[in-house]
Formats: C-alpha cells, structure tokens, sequence
C-alpha cells in the first residue's frame, strides 16, 4: 500500500535533527503557521512535494545499521494525514522514528501517542511562545496557541511515564517578545518536568524577519 506523506525533500544523511543519532531526514511540504523568522519558508505551501515516503524507505533500508533511525520535519507534520501510517511503515521496517513539530494539531498527536505502532521514539517540540504572544510571531489564532500548548503537554506526559525522549526548545531573537517573556516560557516548561532549549534567531532583521540571502 503506497503512504502518501507529502515529503519535499530528504536529506539522507544528519547528525543534528535527532540529539546523539545519525537519521536520515524527511521534511514534509506543507504548513499552516508563517513564523515571521522561517528559513524554511518554501515548505510552508501544501502539496505534492518532490520526493515520496517510498523513496525515504528504501533510503533507510540501504542504509541499515549505518543510521540510527529517521526523522519526521516539516514544514508540520502534523498537517499530514498518513503521518501515522508512515511512522507505522518505518517501525515495521525495525527503524526508530523522530519526529519535529510545532504541536499543531493535538488530536492527531494524541492518537501518535496512544498506539505504540505510530508513537515516536523521539518529539522534538517548538514552543513558540506563551500563547497569547504567539499569533503575532506565527499568525493564526489564539485558540490554535492554546492547541499548541495542549500538544506540549501531551508530548511531556507521554515523556514523563517513560513512552518516549522529548526535547522542549524556543527560538528568540533580539528584542522579540519571546525574548522578553522566556523567563515565564521557561517557568512553564519547566513546571512540566522538562529544561526548555533555547536557539537564536539567525539571518533575521530586528522584527525577527528572515533575510532570505543574509549570512547565517
């Protein structure tokens, strides 16, 4: 049965999307926020992309016992229909699967997380500010903030019984006010049990836009 996950582009080799594991990469086109800093802004519209979810398997198949497992970024992959099935698909194949996201969608992450067969190893979470903050760094609504943040807590109390790894971090830039309220952010996560990880904004001008051909 094909799995049509939306996938833009693979990258087949990375020691930087999963902390201490080599993965190959899937970045899924497609994603409903506009945060003002995305470097990534070509991922953002929905639809085809240029690779396949086949193309990834075979990738991970060629390359067992060489990578640790492959990971699931975006764009969001939570906007992605089949994501259950294809994480499903790459734990049948013996593959570890992590996975990015935003949080934007909790009900979906929610049924992940409930079923071992389509529940990550691994959650790398973006929290991307307290939620009343967050339409004007990511556009949106502020209901679709607060989902974020329900998609934060079931991801750290799927961490905290031992279901899987979780890394919880922000992106700030100079001035921006994440960068004001990080103290209250990080209070919050940490009151769920987690360190946040804090990641600086490059190429961005001072309202944290991104210069699409400024060094990095």
């Amino acid at each position: 049965m094909s799995i049509g996950l939306k996938i833009a582009g693979i990258i087949p080799f990375s020691a930087t999307d999963w902390p201490g594991k080599l993965t190959a990469t899937a970045f899924v086109q497609g994603c409903p926020w506009r945060c003002v800093y995305c470097h990534n802004f070509q991922l953002q519209p929905f639809g085809e992309g240029e690779a396949t979810f086949e193309e990834l398997l075979e990738l991970m198949r060629s390359r067992r016992g060489l990578l640790d497992g492959a990971v699931i970024s975006g764009g969001e992959p939570t906007a992605q229909q089949e994501l259950g099935a294809a994480i499903a698909a790459l734990h049948a194949e013996g593959f570890p699967v992590g996975l990015h996201t935003c949080g934007y969608q909790p009900k979906r992450l929610e049924k992940l997380l409930a079923d071992p067969a389509t529940r990550p190893e691994w959650i790398g979470i973006d929290v991307k500010g307290l939620p009343e903050d967050m339409p004007a760094v990511v556009g949106g609504t502020l209901a679709r903030a607060y989902a974020a943040w329900e998609s934060l807590d079931l991801a750290t109390a799927a961490a905290r019984r031992g279901e899987i790894d979780i890394e919880v971090r922000t992106t700030i830039w100079p001035g921006s006010t994440l960068a004001a309220h990080l103290p209250a952010v990080t209070e919050r996560v940490a009151a769920l049990g987690f360190p946040l990880v804090v990641h600086q904004a490059h190429g961005v001008d001072r309202d944290g836009h991104y210069i699409e051909n400024s060094e990095r």
